[in-house]
């Protein structure tokens, strides 16, 4: 298997989705991103089992930049089995498994890559047994698209962080959930992330007294019900950095535990446009002073960018992508447990989700 990636640059390591979003918003650096904790439990579809499938979708090769061309591929743990899935040198971007296995979601860029001044993106679906896309959005902006936990819905947002909204399955019956009041602590949305407990998690970008950093909240599907979850840590960003604070963040099966990627107001050396993050783990409840935070990096990985993860279907591990200064021949994809005590290196590429019925 191919273990040589890119070399990173200041737009290959924008490794979170929130961050494209400030920078068309103008959220960045610039001076220019709720109460009910009632839980309903959603029965999820079971899985298609018996039959042969992969333990990862993600995107590849490399990671999303404007020049990238990111197809679609799965793998399997052990590095075996990878297979690409598309093949017109389109990017597609963070995929999702639908909870049956049977199909995957995931932005597509019909022009243009990651970053590009004019890329138009919507929300795509395919289907795995007739190897079909189904385009769901023609917005221009249709972004990161999320299923439901029982599979009958879709989330997803616009490019430019301005409202989330959900539609059913196929497409239809799309309605508004909410959107960012553009009020100092709620000025950009994105990294939609839908719990088996039926919670919409997302990131806020805020600037509070000058200090802009994201943080994580969560909302019902009806719009209702929203908590704040972290407060996105004690850093401001530094001028020209990638935010600090929580993105992309991934759940455990029983809707419990949060694990996210944390921007650190420090460069990765030898790489002085590029923002260290870790992946670090706290509980899905409601923020308080003081919660418990706990940071996944391993010894001497403090100068890695680690993002995008995702746990898998039993809770047992953590997929997410890994760049390393001293290793970059194993950017992509990783595997850790829920303690963050190994790193192992799968494949290249970047935005893993697990196959419902995955190996762990």
């Amino acid at each position: 298997m191919r273990r040589d990636g890119p070399a990173p640059t200041a737009a290959l390591l924008a490794t979170t989705t929130v961050a494209l979003l400030l920078a068309a918003s103008d959220g960045g650096n610039s001076s220019a991103p709720w109460a009910s904790t009632a839980r309903v439990s959603t029965p999820a579809p079971r899985p298609i089992v018996g039959l042969p499938h992969p333990d990862l979708v993600l995107t590849g090769n490399g990671v999303q930049s404007p020049d990238s061309r990111q197809e679609l591929f799965t793998v399997n743990l052990d590095e075996t089995a990878r297979t690409q899935l598309s093949f017109d040198r389109l990017n597609r971007f963070l995929p999702h498994y639908s909870p049956d296995g049977r199909r995957i979601a995931y932005t597509k860029f019909f022009r243009g890559g990651y970053g590009s001044p004019d890329m138009i993106t919507d929300v795509v679906i395919y289907d795995v047994a007739s190897r079909a896309e189904t385009r769901l959005t023609n917005l221009g902006i249709g972004w990161q698209p999320i299923w439901s936990p029982d599979g009958s819905r879709i989330a997803f947002g616009t490019r430019t962080g301005s409202e989330l909204r959900v539609m059913n399955a196929d497409g239809s019956g799309e309605w508004l959930i909410g959107r960012p009041s553009g009020a100092p602590d709620d000025l950009v949305w994105g990294d939609w992330l839908w719990s088996s407990d039926d919670w919409i998690y997302f990131v806020v970008a805020e600037r509070i007294d000058g200090c802009f950093k994201t943080r994580i909240d969560r909302i019902r599907p009806d719009g209702g019900g929203r908590v704040r979850i972290t407060d996105g840590g004690p850093n401001c960003t530094p001028e020209g950095f990638e935010q600090s604070g929580d993105a992309d963040p991934g759940i455990s099966p029983d809707g419990r535990t949060l694990y996210s990627s944390r921007g650190l107001p420090r460069r990765v050396p030898g790489h002085p446009d590029a923002t260290v993050r870790h992946l670090y783990r706290f509980s899905s409840d409601a923020f308080i002073p003081g919660k418990v935070e706990t940071d996944l990096s391993l010894p001497g990985h403090d100068d890695c960018i680690a993002g995008v993860p995702k746990v898998s279907p039993r809770g047992r591990l953590i997929a997410f992508f890994l760049f390393c200064p001293f290793d970059p021949a194993r950017t992509g994809i990783t595997l850790t447990n829920t303690a963050g005590t190994t790193f192992t290196f799968v494949t290249p590429g970047f935005g893993p989700d697990w196959h419902p019925a995955a190996r762990d």
